[in-house]
């Protein structure tokens, strides 16, 4: 397994954010993440991608524990994240965002580092917009040179916190084929934190729904949706959220 996360607990005092969430992604697999405001979505996202430490449990890749390891280490092995409010440097054109990327977690040469970016700007589609103020571009493009930098660092597994947020139908639709082409030409793992259940289920190979911080329910897009505590706690509405 590319990531394995184990009995992973959180406490904030005495408030207990995460108790015991368990699950692993292969190489090239989606997992999605939902559950209702307040389930511990964030708190988790934090914890895998090392902004949190654990109260307990542990997490590992490729069988290597790295829940002990500081911040900066992690992109190193291959790990990169994205934000729901895109963090780019809005001063500096879309090339220079995804090569500043490139200087975490990758090794080479500078012209291995411009062939690496070029190939980013191919695979986003960024070709007309790569000497833009990043600044000055809209929301989808933004998240897109956010998710171009996480690529420039060499990664095998991204986390995406709400990567739908604020988009519309169209532009959901855009960022989910680009997702679906970036595990399929780079065999990418993907864990997806998402409220927008529809696109979710679509690009994920399991859904993790998580409930006051415990797994609710784990697997198939159409097992959970079918799953009737799935239904009652959280969905409510089973034609409301249907995979087609």
């Amino acid at each position: 397994m590319a990531f394995t996360a184990q009995g992973l607990s959180r406490r904030f005092g005495n408030f207990h954010a995460l108790k015991e969430v368990s699950f692993e992604v292969a190489r090239g697999e989606v997992l999605g993440i939902a559950g209702p405001n307040g389930a511990g979505k964030s708190t988790l996202l934090n914890v895998c991608t090392g902004v949190l430490r654990p109260s307990a449990g542990s997490i590992a890749m490729d069988g290597r524990r790295i829940d002990r390891l500081p911040l900066h280490r992690l992109s190193g092995l291959g790990l990169a994240r994205t934000f729901q409010i895109p963090q780019v440097f809005a001063s500096l054109d879309v090339e220079t965002n995804i090569r500043v990327g490139g200087t975490f977690g990758t090794s080479g040469t500078e012209e291995d580092g411009r062939k690496r970016t070029d190939s980013i700007v191919e695979l986003l589609n960024l070709r007309s917009l790569r000497y833009r103020l990043a600044g000055e571009a809209d929301l989808l493009t933004r998240k897109m040179i956010m998710l171009g930098a996480a690529l420039a660092t060499g990664p095998s597994i991204v986390f995406m916190d709400e990567p739908f947020g604020g988009l519309n139908a169209q532009e959901i639709e855009d960022y989910a084929a680009l997702v679906e082409r970036l595990r399929d030409k780079l065999g990418l793992s993907f864990v997806i934190v998402e409220h927008k259940m529809r696109a979710l289920t679509r690009l994920s190979d399991r859904l993790l729904i998580l409930n006051f911080g415990e797994t609710l329910c784990e697997g198939t897009p159409d097992a959970v949706l079918a799953d009737e505590q799935v239904n009652d706690i959280y969905l409510a509405r089973r034609d409301t959220i249907a995979v087609h």
